[in-house]
């Protein structure tokens, strides 16, 4: 025989809900993730588990109290006024992350957001990469954009730890290509403003490649204390290419 329960027990039932104050988010370096505080409440934001944290920068540090914990592997966000807002980017040695932290009276606050991942980079819709200049190996040659020589410019400056600096560092006016060993960890990439700010930059993968949109003024490698940076030489728009003789990144020691 069936039995059917009554209705007042099925309503009486309480349903099984997400709690609004965790949040989860799918990681996309484009994205700019907002943060909901209030004060008196902590706000915990956890990373991949394979990476950890190289740089914090806040733009308002006076209203909002930011510590990563010892590991270097979780932020705690907490406004220190009832309203406040700023911006923080979170530079890992996988990964930058941006957000807007936001405080206000009303609302429920954030505890907890986690960051998951795309399994596999997105595939990039691009031209055939620039091929080699007559100076790199074959092998190289056959992952480099197809353009002739006259198209790179090779007069790239390095400073800093040597351990950070990639092997080949050219441009062809329009991005800019990096490539490390294969075996070497990718230092966090960021740009160094006319100011002295440092901000994320925007990039892809490309075969063996790091491809920076644009030609920066100049790159800031980090790797934990390590440091590094790359700059183009000045150039008119009718400077020649530098000589496949010339000294630049591509054949440091």
């Amino acid at each position: 025989m069936i039995r059917f329960l009554p209705l007042a027990v099925l309503i009486a039932t309480p349903l099984l809900a997400r709690d609004p104050r965790i949040a989860t988010r799918l990681y996309n370096p484009s994205d700019i993730v907002t943060v909901h505080g209030h004060t008196g409440i902590q706000s915990t934001i956890e990373f991949g588990d394979d990476e950890h944290i190289d740089n914090i920068a806040i733009g308002d540090s006076s209203s909002w109290q930011v510590t990563p914990n010892k590991h270097a592997s979780i932020v705690f966000v907490k406004p220190m006024m009832t309203s406040a807002r700023t911006n923080m980017t979170v530079v890992t040695d996988r990964r930058t992350y941006l957000f807007d932290l936001v405080a206000t009276p009303v609302g429920t606050p954030l505890y907890v957001m986690r960051f998951t991942y795309p399994p596999n980079p997105r595939p990039v819709v691009a031209i055939a990469p620039p091929a080699a200049p007559t100076q790199l190996t074959p092998q190289v040659a056959e992952k480099t954009p197809e353009t002739t020589p006259a198209d790179l410019h090779f007069d790239w400056a390095t400073s800093g730890s040597k351990q950070l600096l990639p092997m080949r560092a050219f441009d062809d006016g329009k991005s800019t290509w990096l490539a490390w060993p294969k075996d070497a960890s990718m230092p966090a990439i960021l740009q160094r403003e006319p100011d002295g700010q440092e901000g994320p930059v925007n990039y892809r993968v490309q075969g063996d490649y790091v491809v920076v949109d644009g030609v920066p003024p100049q790159l800031v490698l980090r790797q934990g204390k390590l440091v590094a940076t790359l700059a183009p030489a000045l150039r008119r728009a009718s400077d020649p290419p530098s000589p496949a003789g010339a000294q630049t990144a591509s054949a440091r020691p």
